[in-house]
């Protein structure tokens, strides 16, 4: 897990950005934001578990059956990008050797925004 302190990139001399944009990019993503709410809850779970899920998800909402390429792709998308970005924004504990991953104590706030932008997902798909 890193900080979200500001950090700086010695190649460019920037600052890297601040939490609140890592949290809006984090929350960019249909499949993050899907992600984020699957871990509400609390509970630790394996990335195995949650591609599975998500792949569920889209396909009860697309009413096709997901295939097991679908799976490893999602599961591609979780390892190499979505989880290390939501782990640098702090809203995750991915731990990539054990393949496992919680959400971090989140306030209030954030739970809501996130599960306002599933039920304004819902709300907008036909």
């Amino acid at each position: 897990m890193k900080e979200n302190g500001p950090r700086t990139d010695e190649s460019r001399g920037d600052a890297a950005p601040t939490f609140e944009h890592q949290f809006y990019r984090a929350m960019a993503s249909r499949e993050r934001r899907r992600l984020l709410y699957v871990l509400l809850d609390g509970e630790e779970r394996t990335v195995e578990e949650v591609a599975t899920v998500l792949v569920g998800w889209d396909a009860t909402e697309s009413g096709t059956v997901g295939d097991p390429d679908d799976r490893n792709l999602v599961l591609l998308r979780l390892v190499h990008i979505h989880l290390p970005l939501l782990d640098d924004a702090g809203l995750v504990a991915y731990d990539d050797e054990r393949g496992r991953v919680r959400a971090e104590s989140l306030d209030e706030a954030t739970r809501e925004y996130i599960e306002r932008g599933i039920d304004a997902e819902s709300e907008s798909t036909p």
